[in-house]
């Protein structure tokens, strides 16, 4: 009997559980928790909760729900900053707020610490599911308007707080979060350091994939940018010639895809390039460089074969059992995520919750439709637009998209967001830095690229190969929180 692998990926391991869904793996993945850092801190953070309004703009509607929050008081002194470090499209955990740059700066400035849940992610839920109809509530208006409201909360919980400044801290979306609610609420929050903030919404989004090709390039050398370049290309052409018996041996393909389906083969292609993306987006020192050994190491090896090679070790492990396959099936991964339980696998890993804010509010689907890459062309924009109204309804069409994608964009500013004390960092080799704010435009919101740091690098622990620039960084945005919060 054919086993089926499902991969569950987190930040750091890959773990194999039965029953694969390809867009679970080719999508899903990212969305967890930042890396908890290095426990510096003995304490165990303090779990709370805070009530909130289901929809923060109608005052008709008085449906509530309870939103989860970590603290740790280990360092708070009066007049000390209030650190609130913002949940993205995760659940939390206390570990964030015993180690990493949150907890470096509360021990300098005797800040107090926070980590929020964002709305609908995590065990903060709003409605008994995530039916369509429920998740209009899940908007980043909504939860920038839930944080302004938990910070009127915990003034009101905690009077000792009535001398301190409040700064939120938050990276990738939650980054964008941050400055939306620092522009949104300046009365409340006195500055933002946003890590690697995806702050322009847009359709097509080529330029990610471009950034990891280039990452191979410049970390990996030209000749794995050309063996990648290379195992795509042939994979390519033997789907255009049919000869669907080799490629399905090379990558242990399940025997339900279709490759006269387009969606399938989009699919496939998604699935293939994933565990790339991953280790360009989370990538730490010799990563690439690791991965690029590996495909070098049978130089008798076409370059498909050691792209499947390297990709079956990564997928499936280093020893799978003789009929395990993963499965590329389009149409299963569509059912998966109809399903609007709390419990169910897509839910449970964020995936549903997210690609409903991505279709409704931000784009950023992340096509091989630019040049400028090694990864062929056959993921389309038309695998995005095919899932969203598969999933979430026929209202879904790429004029749906583009109007709401427009209206983010006028609603926040995209890359002028017209803000002051927002400290701006991005990694130069993360995929999702051309969407972000790159140059300074106001003297109040300065802007730092750190050279070869990945994804929201900048805010986890002090590492001894941490480079002089990051090192840099995180010194500037002390010296800015310090300064914004009136200790300077």
């Amino acid at each position: 009997m054919i086993r089926k692998i499902v991969i569950v990926v987190t930040l750091i391991v890959w773990q194999i559980l039965l029953f694969v869904s390809a867009h679970e793996f080719a999508v899903g993945s990212f969305y967890t928790e930042p890396p908890i850092p290095q426990q510096k801190s003995t304490r165990t953070p303090e779990l709370g909760f805070v009530t909130q309004r289901l929809d923060n703009f109608d005052p008709a509607n008085n449906q509530t729900w309870q939103m989860r929050y970590f603290r740790n008081d280990e360092f708070f002194a009066s007049g000390g900053p209030i650190l609130i470090f913002v949940g993205g499209q995760w659940g939390i955990s206390g570990g964030l707020l015993q180690g990493g740059q949150i907890y470096n700066i509360a021990e300098e400035l005797s800040g107090q610490m926070f980590y929020t849940e964002h709305r609908y992610y995590g065990l903060s839920r709003p409605t008994p599911d995530v039916s369509v109809e429920n998740m209009r509530f899940l908007t980043s208006e909504q939860a920038t308007a839930d944080l302004a409201y938990f910070i009127e909360h915990i003034r009101q919980l905690h009077p000792e707080y009535h001398q301190s400044e409040v700064i939120l801290i938050g990276g990738a979306y939650a980054g964008s979060i941050v400055t939306w609610t620092r522009q949104r609420y300046p009365h409340l929050v006195a500055g933002a350091w946003a890590s690697s903030a995806t702050v322009l919404a847009n359709f097509e989004f080529i330029e990610y994939n471009e950034v990891v090709g280039s990452a191979f390039n410049h970390l990996g050398g030209e000749n794995c940018f050309q063996r990648l370049s290379g195992a795509f290309s042939q994979a390519e052409q033997l789907i255009s010639e049919e000869n669907f018996t080799e490629i399905s041996n090379v990558f242990r393909i399940c025997e339900n895809i279709n490759f006269d389906d387009p969606y399938d083969v989009m699919e496939f292609f998604t699935i293939l390039l994933q565990p790339l993306t991953r280790v360009v987006q989370y990538h730490r020192d010799g990563d690439i460089t690791e991965v690029c050994a590996s495909l070098s190491e049978v130089p008798a090896e076409s370059d498909i074969q050691a792209y499947g090679r390297w990709f079956i070790r990564r997928v499936l492990g280093e020893n799978p059992l003789p009929n395990d396959c993963v499965d590329f099936h389009f149409e299963s991964d569509i059912q998966l995520h109809r399903n609007i339980s709390w419990e169910s696998t897509a839910v449970q890993r964020n995936d549903r919750q997210w690609f409903f804010q991505t279709c409704r509010e931000f784009g950023w689907f992340r096509t091989t439709g630019s040049t400028s890459q090694p990864f062929g062309s056959s993921i389309t924009i038309d695998y995005y637009l095919k899932f969203c109204s598969e999933v979430f309804g026929d209202i879904f069409t790429a004029d749906f998209i583009r109007q709401n994608i427009r209206r983010t964009n006028v609603a926040y500013g995209g890359l002028n967001p017209g803000v002051k004390n927002v400290y701006f960092t991005h990694g130069s080799i993360d995929p999702w830095h051309p969407i972000g704010i790159l140059t300074d435009f106001s003297p109040d919101s300065p802007v730092d690229i750190i050279p070869d740091a990945s994804h929201w690098q900048d805010l986890g622990s002090d590492e001894p190969s941490d480079s002089a620039e990051i090192r840099a960084v995180r010194q500037r945005a002390t010296n800015l929180i310090k300064l914004w919060s009136g200790l300077a």
